[in-house]
């Protein structure tokens, strides 16, 4: 077997040793999330503030519920409804209340009237979303929304930051400090455009 066949095969063996040990795993009478990164190889993490007996895995396991709260990759997902959630694709959810981007609150959506665009946007009656951020557009203006997503690949990607650090960015934003929200994730190479505004992300293009 020549060597090339033998690093795939080699690489093939240690993803697969990789995927089967990250997620949900019980140790010593808690629940821990297990990921791994390639700076520090294999991450423990503690689950805060969870009942053991009824914590559950669900059926997308990067997702957990227990009696009073729901789980993301080991995070809590603050104020999730575990009697109402459901789960509904790319990193979102909703409950009975509210829609959430992986761990993150999607600010102002309406969950009943919420459907997906592509990504990172979604709508619902009243507003676009870009990851978690609203729009700044009319009510007329959020009808006619369509995605251009002109960057190509690049414009799924999406960025997680501290609701702090966002704020200090972006000034006009100021508002979300009374969300109680910890942190926002934003798509900030996508495009988009309503009758009369384009948009890089959540940022109006001025001309």
């Amino acid at each position: 077997m020549d060597s090339s066949k033998i690093r795939y095969l080699f690489c093939l063996v240690i993803i697969l040793l990789i995927s089967c040990d990250t997620g949900y795993q019980q140790e010593n009478n808690k629940w821990v999330w297990i990921s791994y990164n390639e700076a520090v190889g294999k991450s423990v993490s503690e689950i805060d503030e969870h009942d053991f007996e009824s914590f559950k895995v669900l059926e997308n396991e990067n997702y957990a519920k227990d009696l009073n709260s729901v789980f993301y990759t080991g995070s809590k997902i603050l104020f999730a409804d575990p009697n109402t959630f459901e789960i509904i694709r790319n990193g979102y959810s909703r409950d009975k209340n509210r829609v959430y981007l992986d761990n993150e609150l999607v600010v102002l959506a309406d969950p009943k009237t919420f459907k997906l665009l592509e990504f990172p946007y979604s709508k619902d009656d009243s507003n676009i979303f870009c990851g978690t951020i609203p729009l700044k557009l009319s009510k007329n203006e959020v009808d006619n929304f369509i995605v251009t997503n002109s960057n190509g690949n690049i414009s799924s990607m999406k960025t997680s930051m501290t609701l702090s650090y966002f704020i200090d960015k972006n000034q006009d934003y100021k508002w979300l400090d009374t969300m109680k929200i910890n942190g926002v994730i934003v798509g900030e190479w996508a495009t988009g455009k309503s009758l009369t505004k384009n948009f890089d992300g959540f940022k109006e293009i001025k001309n």
